[in-house]
C-alpha cells in the first residue's frame, strides 16, 4: 500500500485535511499531514524535502506527495510553474509532467483563493456546522464563484452577519466544524474538484 505525504502551509488547511482525508482515501492508502507553518516555509523547504522523498522512493518505500498551497494573490499559472519546477529539479514526475512510464510521484494542487473557498463551495455543509444559518442562495453573493470570492474575510463577513464568529474568525475552529460536512462531489470549488482529481490519479 502506497503512503501519501500531504504538505500544506498552516493548521487551518492541516484540519481540514485531516477530517477529509479518510473519506477521500477510504483505507486505499496510508497518509501522513505535515504542516509547515506558512507559505513562505513551505516553499523554502519544498526543495530539500523533496529530494528527500526521492531519495526514499529510490530504495524502494511506495511514497507518494500532495503539496496544496493557497493561491492567496499569486498568479496561480506562476505559482503551479514554481511548484512544478521544484519538483522537475528533485528529480520526481508530477502529474503535470508524469515520466516516460507515464508515473508520477507528486501532485502539486492550489486552493483558489484561499482554503476557506472550499468551505464556500459548500453551502450545505456551512448548514451542517452552523445549524442557526438560514437556506443560502448558491447562485448570489460569495457562493456564485467561489473560487473568486471565497476568502477566509468574505467567509468571516457572511458568518457575521447571521451572528456567527462576531469577533473574529478562528481559521482552525471553522475548518474543524465544517470540514467533516463537505460533499467529496457536490462542492462548487473548482479548485475543491481538482484537488479530488489529482489525488484520484495518484491513487489509481
Amino acid at each position: 500500500m502506497i503512503q501519501i505525504v500531504f504538505l500544506v502551509e498552516e493548521p487551518s488547511a492541516e484540519e481540514a485535511l485531516r477530517r477529509l482525508l479518510p473519506k477521500l482515501l477510504r483505507g486505499r492508502a496510508r497518509w501522513k499531514l505535515i504542516n509547515l507553518g506558512s507559505k513562505n516555509k513551505l516553499l523554502k523547504n519544498l526543495p530539500d524535502r523533496l529530494a528527500g522523498y526521492r531519495d526514499r522512493i529510490a530504495r524502494g518505500e511506495p511514497l507518494r506527495i500532495v503539496v496544496l498551497v493557497d493561491r492567496d494573490a499569486d498568479d496561480c499559472v506562476s505559482l503551479k510553474h514554481r511548484l512544478e519546477a521544484m519538483a522537475r529539479e528533485a528529480g520526481l514526475a508530477t502529474k503535470t509532467r508524469p515520466d516516460g512510464q507515464g508515473r508520477f510521484f507528486v501532485v502539486n494542487r492550489i486552493a483558489v483563493e484561499e482554503l476557506e473557498s472550499w468551505f464556500v463551495g459548500d453551502p450545505a455543509a456551512l448548514r451542517q456546522a452552523f445549524r442557526g444559518l438560514p437556506a443560502i442562495d448558491a447562485s448570489k453573493g460569495i457562493f456564485r464563484h467561489p473560487d473568486n470570492g471565497g476568502s477566509w474575510e468574505a467567509l468571516h463577513r457572511f458568518l457575521k452577519k447571521h451572528g456567527i464568529y462576531q469577533s473574529r474568525y478562528p481559521k482552525i475552529e471553522a475548518a474543524r466544524r465544517i470540514a467533516p460536512h463537505l460533499d467529496l462531489l457536490g462542492n462548487r470549488s473548482r479548485s475543491f474538484q481538482v484537488f479530488m482529481q489529482g489525488l484520484e490519479a495518484l491513487l489509481a
